[in-house]
């Protein structure tokens, strides 16, 4: 069954220039590749930080553009597949997106986030439509962001696709640890897939984020952690794992014999 190493980078919260998001993604990449992964995941928004509306707007990328490029030869040098979280600019439009490049540097997949959950994601950017899958290194991947794993109907819409690997770039608040120490787990459980849930660092001048950065086996446990501070966490995807689980109960194939949409809904008065 395929297999690949998979780390996430527990990047420290910064609003970056194109030049500093590309000179830390560049020894993030050398860190990856030096401890063997064939793919890296970083935060959401990493390319501008998050939370600032202007820097959202500055930093915004359409596809093709210099800086976009960029990221995809530090890709193929470093022969290290990325997950990159960007704010996107298409059409006019501004989308909070994960771009996906292979370890030659090829662009593979853009996803646009679908559930904006502030005032500051709904005054800039629109929703996006939802999960599609790609292949990379013979296994099926998707993408969500951040508040979407929250919502078990786009997890489980990945999942019924074929996704065996479900990867997450978010900013999630520390108020909210719950979502990466319970929810994720859940989802991986419950859809019998592989999830790399990649947050940003948490510290004594960073406390907002939860540093809880987590990939998460089929079986619903946690593979790795990571502490808080930055951190570059790794875990080998194997989905034999998935096959394994999915022996014992799989969800995919039993939730078929029941018809939901045909129940009643029951109405208090």
């Amino acid at each position: 069954m395929p297999q690949l190493n998979l780390a996430l980078f527990q990047a420290r919260p910064a609003f970056r220039s194109a030049d500093e998001a590309l000179s830390d993604l560049d020894l993030a990449l050398a860190r990856a590749a030096a401890n063997g992964a064939n793919m890296l995941v970083t935060p959401e928004l990493y390319f501008s930080g998050y939370g600032s509306a202007d820097a959202v707007r500055a930093a915004a990328q359409a596809q093709g553009s210099p800086s976009f490029q960029a990221v995809a030869k530090l890709a193929a040098r470093h022969g290290v597949g990325l997950v990159l979280g960007y704010p996107e600019m298409s059409g006019g439009a501004l989308y909070n997106s994960a771009a996906v490049f292979d370890g030659h540097g090829r662009f593979k997949s853009n996803y646009r986030k679908v559930a904006l959950p502030n005032d500051f994601e709904r005054d800039c950017f629109n929703p996006g439509k939802g999960p599609d899958v790609f292949e990379f290194q013979g296994i099926r991947c998707s993408v969500l962001i951040c508040y979407d794993i929250e919502f078990p109907e786009l997890a489980r819409r990945a999942a019924l696709l074929g996704t065996e690997l479900l990867l997450v770039p978010t900013a999630l608040r520390a108020k909210w640890r719950f979502v990466s120490d319970a929810i994720v787990p859940s989802r991986a459980y419950e859809n019998a897939m592989f999830i790399g849930y990649c947050d940003y660092a948490a510290d004594e001048t960073n406390s907002q984020f939860s540093g809880a950065s987590t990939i998460c086996a089929p079986d619903g446990q946690h593979l790795c952690r990571a502490a808080g501070p930055e951190d570059l966490i790794l875990a080998t995807i194997d989905t034999a794992a998935a096959q394994c689980r999915k022996s014992d109960f799989d969800f995919l194939r039993d939730i078929k014999r029941f018809d939901i949409e045909a129940w009643p809904i029951a109405r208090i008065a």
